[in-house]
């Protein structure tokens, strides 16, 4: 009876499984890009194998079914956090949603002992998910300061400005891609691989997991250091400076094998700790049909669900350029811009047109999408409202407005040279709504998307100046973006 419920209960669960990787196959492409891409999750496909073989040795987990209507609540929780990342199209989201839906399927049909026995291979795949973008910010920070502190005190001549490092040799610059997230993950995924397999105590394996990063830290500390030294002493031009990624996984490697050497001798294999109640006799569950029938129907209605939701637009949807009182459009919209260069991956259909009142000449920029996907959507971090090769940021905020309905807008102030300046202020139109706020137009993007017209418009508009008339620059924005809301908002939608 035990084996049987075993491979019943297996197979049940991959069935599922399945059902929930097709429904999410986006989702798992995006995961394998990162992972056979050069940034720091370029190790998933190798992390991945490590914790298939762990959930291999576990296998027996896998035996006894526990049913119980309690846990069917975090299913539901975890599908519903899915479908609503799946709406909005937020990339890192999507994969935790998809992540903790699985989670809460070995949940459902295994009991919370589960989590307790899978919590390492579990927190392999954890960190192996590209959620982790978020430390970028403060290792940048740290990894910066070390740096320039480093060079100083070994005597070369160096001065930070931000995350700019400028030597006579050259300049330096210490990017989110530097900041050695990719060595912190793998050393990271090392020291739980290596807590489950040698069976460590809680307190060793915390232990070697905060050795592990610290030295993931300190080699990427060490690899920014000797390649300024180098480049600043050979004008650039040595190969770790041109091909500083390859350098950067020698220097990881060189310190991650003391690492090993120590793993092996002070955190070696221990006896796996034996059940007191092993021999004891063991009450088997029998499977509750109705019980599996409920999991299958929560599983099957959110990926139905999500195929349907996502499958539903108007291909005709577009944003109608409305007439500005008090100002004159001048000539025909065009598709492209001769002085103007937006980024909008994934765009529908795009435009830009100018309006002129007295002197000042407005160009307005508009990207229509029809719907959105992870990576093709209005909001994206690969989007560009300006060239940053020839156009640099100075400032970017909100301004309030005194009019209805667009309270805000936010604002880009850029510089060209010592003269020549631009200011861009851009919101999104979603369902019907102007919105300012990134994290609200998410929001109405879910709305949209359940009311079945998930249609959006991103509205830009383009200014430039001289940089002594800032104020009248702002005021003459302002008082557009202000003059353009008031407009009735007209769409093209299919008849």
């Amino acid at each position: 009876m035990r084996v049987q419920n075993r491979r019943n209960l297996t197979l049940f669960f991959l069935f599922n499984f399945s059902i929930i990787v097709a429904a999410n196959s986006s989702v798992i492409f995006d995961l394998l890009d990162e992972w056979l891409s050069a940034g720091p999750y370029n190790h998933g496909l190798l992390g991945l194998g490590l914790a298939l073989y762990v959930f291999w040795i576990k296998k027996e987990a896998f035996s006894s079914p526990r049913s119980s209507f309690v846990n069917l609540l975090p299913l539901c929780a975890a599908s519903l956090l899915l479908l609503v990342a799946n709406l909005a199209s937020i990339g890192q989201l999507q994969m935790l949603g998809l992540f903790l839906v699985i989670v809460a399927l070995l949940l459902s049909l295994y009991g919370i002992k589960i989590i307790n026995t899978l919590f390492l291979p579990l927190l392999m795949i954890f960190l192996l998910l590209p959620v982790w973008n978020v430390l970028q910010i403060p290792l940048r920070e740290i990894s910066t300061w070390v740096s320039f502190n480093s060079v100083d005190l070994l005597g070369f001549e160096i001065i930070r400005d931000g995350y700019h490092l400028l030597t006579p040799g050259g300049v330096f610059v210490v990017e989110e891609a530097c900041s050695g997230l990719g060595f912190f993950l793998a050393s990271a995924l090392y020291a739980v691989f290596v807590a489950q397999i040698n069976h460590l105590s809680r307190k060793s394996a915390v232990l070697f997991f905060v050795l592990a990063v610290l030295v993931a830290i300190i080699a990427n500390w060490i690899r920014i250091t000797v390649i300024v030294i180098v480049g600043s002493q050979t004008a650039m031009q040595h190969f770790i400076v041109q091909d500083h990624l390859t350098f950067g996984w020698l220097v990881f490697a060189a310190c991650f094998i003391p690492l090993i050497i120590i793993g092996n001798i002070y955190f070696g294999e221990r006896v796996a700790a034996k059940s007191n109640d092993k021999n004891a006799p063991k009450k088997e569950q029998r499977l509750n049909i109705t019980y599996l029938f409920s999991i299958f129907t929560i599983v099957i209605c959110f990926s139905v669900g999500t195929s349907i939701i996502s499958s539903r637009y108007d291909p005709q949807y577009k944003f109608i350029l409305p007439s500005i009182p008090n100002y004159t459009k001048v000539g025909e919209s065009q598709t492209s811009s001769y002085n103007w260069k937006v980024v909008s991956k994934g765009v529908t259909s795009e435009e830009y047109s100018h309006f002129l009142q007295e002197k000042d000449l407005i160009q307005v920029y508009l990207a229509n999408y029809v719907r959105q996907y992870q990576g093709a959507e209005m909001i994206f971090i690969e989007n560009s409202l300006f060239d940053q090769d020839r156009w640099f940021k100075d400032q970017q905020q909100t301004i309030e407005l005194a009019s209805f309905p667009l309270k805000q807008i936010n604002l880009l102030t850029l510089h060209r040279n010592s003269h020549r300046s631009r200011l861009i202020a851009y919101w999104y139109l979603v369902d019907g709504h102007y919105i300012a706020d990134k994290k609200m137009a998410k929001w109405y993007e879910v709305q949209a998307a359940l009311k079945g017209r998930p249609g959006a418009t991103l509205i830009a508009i383009e200014f430039n100046y001289n940089n002594e008339d800032k104020e009248q620059a702002l005021k003459t924005m302002t008082d557009f973006a202000t003059a353009f809301s008031a407009q009735p908002i007209n769409i093209k939608k299919s008849i």
